[in-house]
């Protein structure tokens, strides 16, 4: 074994994940690898340092490991002496896509408070309950204004548990390398390497439930915000059918729609204050989006700063 490159990687957790990976996508595909194969999961300084330290070599079909086998040899090592740190509950997340104990709750939540729509007692008594809390603010604000906040506050609850509970687009991602694979799968048909194509078969095979997995963690964080986002519908709609709150669903000017009532039927079956919400979502999700690609960068510099 070299011993160089052994010191090098078990001193480098960072180049030797990296070294990991590519190799891993090397072996899984036809021996050969290029950036747009593990852009997801190596950082492009990482990818750099493989080439400047000639771990990765450069050659027509593409770049390959130079040394396989010493490479493998050295983050085996490395994984060998880490083994003892993992746990019996990370490996059932990993099985789950990404899932934990408590995301499973949390989905388990989200159906129940899905199916309450359609059940009157509980659809009231978490209206009831969210009267609590949200009452005084439709109290002080007329009802049009209310319901443009916490459409505003909904749709940034859910674009910031979007962005703390998902890395980047893991769907485009795996997209993206079954493409690859696809092409090179197509190229090894047609050169008739059957020992490439079986294993670029397995590799697309392992990538589509990949794929699976990354379905599954675009999921969660959408399953978190629908328990934000459930009940504040819930209450909208038990406020406007509550015959205390009478005052509630009174006219009101649009534009284009003229004077209409909260809880008239503008778009098919959906009301007024039903298409008014939509409405400020959309507005404020495009604005939240803007607004984090302006600030996200100077954000991650601050930190990286500290």
């Amino acid at each position: 074994m070299d011993e160089t490159l052994r010191e090098r990687l078990g001193g480098d957790d960072a180049l030797a994940d990296a070294a990991a990976v590519v190799l891993d996508r090397a072996e899984s595909g036809d021996g050969t690898v290029a950036w747009a194969d593990v852009s997801d999961a190596v950082p492009a300084e990482q990818w750099g340092r493989l080439l400047e330290s000639e771990l990765l070599v450069a050659t027509d079909a593409g770049f390959v490991v130079d040394d396989p086998d010493a490479v493998r040899a050295a983050v085996g090592e490395r994984d060998d002496a880490g083994d003892s740190g993992d746990s019996p509950t990370d490996a059932d997340d990993a099985d789950s896509g990404g899932w934990s104990t408590a995301d499973k709750l949390a989905g388990v939540a989200a159906l129940g408070l899905m199916a309450s729509y359609q059940v009157p007692v509980a659809r009231d008594t978490i209206g009831s309950t969210a009267d609590i809390f949200l009452g005084p603010v439709e109290a002080a604000l007329p009802f049009g204004a209310t319901i443009a906040l916490l459409a505003v506050a909904t749709t940034l609850v859910s674009t910031t548990l979007r962005r703390r509970l998902m890395d980047g687009n893991p769907q485009k991602a795996a997209q993206e390398r079954l493409q690859t694979v696809k092409e090179r799968l197509d190229a090894a048909r047609e050169r008739g390497d059957d020992e490439a194509v079986e294993r670029l078969q397995s590799r697309q095979q392992e990538l589509m439930m990949e794929q699976l997995g990354a379905m599954k963690r675009m999921v969660r964080p959408m399953v978190y915000a629908m328990l934000v986002t459930i009940p504040v519908f819930l209450w909208i709609t038990w406020l406007t059918v509550n015959p205390a709150a009478a005052i509630t669903p009174a006219a009101q000017v649009l534009p284009i729609a003229g004077r209409v009532v909260w809880t008239a039927k503008l778009v098919g079956p959906l009301q007024v204050w039903t298409v008014w919400y939509i409405a400020c979502s959309i507005v404020s999700g495009i604005a939240s989006k803007r607004v984090a690609k302006k600030v996200g960068p100077a954000v991650a510099d601050y930190r990286s700063a500290l």
